[in-house]
């Protein structure tokens, strides 16, 4: 029990924590959602959802991890004075790698879905648009807030000791 207890601990402190729930978050509230806006609310979409989960949250924790947020980084270092001047860095780098990540989503999502956007384009633009604009208000006002007095409260509770 201590192990556990010792290994929860210390699964709580570990810096790359945060991140994963974040991403594990909301590749679950936008994968249902995009489900759900597409076939409508039912168990079996449901559970197909549920099958393919890990495999999304892995992908897009490497491709933030890996490609958007490094991307994101250089732009910023790129042009500092442009984007920090106005929206503050807490702001901008989330923002921009939301944007990204759903630009990247939306292509595999409308190749794979290619029968019910038979123009790719537009069908690609529309699934964008209805992506974007309901993960960015999810992350900012529900998923980070709730996510980061989850943890805060857990960390006091459970602090690390270095016995």
């Amino acid at each position: 029990m201590n192990s556990i207890k010792f290994l929860l601990k210390r699964m709580l402190h570990h810096p790359n924590m945060m991140p994963w729930a974040f991403i594990s978050t909301m590749v679950a509230i936008m994968a249902s959602y995009n489900t759900i806006i597409r076939y409508g609310f039912s168990e079996r979409m449901l559970a197909k959802v549920l099958i393919i989960y890990p495999l999304i949250v892995i992908f897009i924790y490497c491709l933030r991890t890996y490609v958007t947020l490094p991307l994101v980084l250089r732009i910023h270092n790129y042009f500092p004075t442009i984007i920090t001047n106005k929206v503050p860095r807490h702001i901008s780098v989330p923002t921009l790698v939301i944007t990204f990540n759903v630009s990247i989503m939306m292509i595999l999502f409308t190749e794979m879905h290619r029968q019910l956007y038979p123009q790719f384009f537009s069908g690609y633009l529309g699934n964008w648009v209805k992506t974007f604009f309901v993960a960015i208000p999810v992350f900012f006002f529900i998923v980070r807030p709730t996510l980061i007095t989850i943890f805060k409260k857990l960390k006091q509770s459970y602090p690390l000791s270095l016995k």
